[in-house]
């Protein structure tokens, strides 16, 4: 079936992402990805032009967005059906209510809102992630938990990422370890943000932008 990348931001992840969702689509297309999705941080802003875009390239769009928890951790959530689209909506309606400049959800929306919704547990800046780096291996198993009793075996993953920096491995085998303890699937993403190697300097440059 090939590799498709389910984590992946575009220049709607404003002053972030560098690349556009053409560019991204195109390179998709040409690493023969059955399918891609769309993760910007926080909105759904390039949503409709990019499933637009994907399905004149015979790539299956998948929406989703990579939501700023209250504690400034990050999710991961795709929409898998017409509600699951729904509610990401409301999700990130509700995280924009407190502060429109730094959007954060409170978790308890998550439990009322997962119809729908395929979970993935996060980048390097997730909740579980920090949990098992700093070894609170209990308080991670707890949380993993939650999400599965939110949104059910089928539709929570254990997110992996290999950076090839330091901890990734030993971070993900951990990570493996809980999902395969708990029956949860695990999959590999990149936390993609430009499409070629030559667009750091941009993304970069963004990046000292914003902050």
């Amino acid at each position: 079936m090939g590799y498709a990348e389910l984590h992946c931001h575009s220049n709607y992840s404003f002053k972030e992402g560098a690349s556009s969702v053409e560019e991204l689509l195109v390179r998709a297309r040409e690493l023969g990805y059955p399918a891609l999705a769309l993760t910007d941080h926080d909105n759904l802003c390039g949503a409709l032009h990019f499933a637009q875009v994907a399905r004149s390239l015979d790539i299956q769009p998948i929406t989703g967005t990579e939501i700023t928890l209250k504690d400034g951790s990050h999710l991961t959530l795709l929409a898998a059906t017409r509600q699951g689209y729904h509610n990401l909506c409301n999700l990130i309606t509700y995280s924009y209510l407190n502060n429109r400049q730094n959007p954060s959800l409170d978790p308890q929306h998550l439990q009322d809102h997962a119809e729908g919704i395929i979970l993935l547990t996060g980048c390097p800046k997730g909740q579980l992630c920090n949990l098992i780096t700093e070894r609170c291996n209990d308080e991670a198993e707890i949380l993993l938990r939650q999400y599965r009793d939110w949104f059910g075996n089928a539709n929570v993953f254990v997110e992996l990422e290999q950076r090839l920096v330091w901890e990734d491995v030993r971070r993900n085998r951990r990570l493996a370890e809980l999902a395969q303890k708990l029956g949860l699937g695990a999959v590999a993403t990149n936390n993609v943000h430009y499409h070629l190697p030559e667009r750091r300097r941009l993304q970069d440059a963004l990046v000292a932008i914003r902050h």
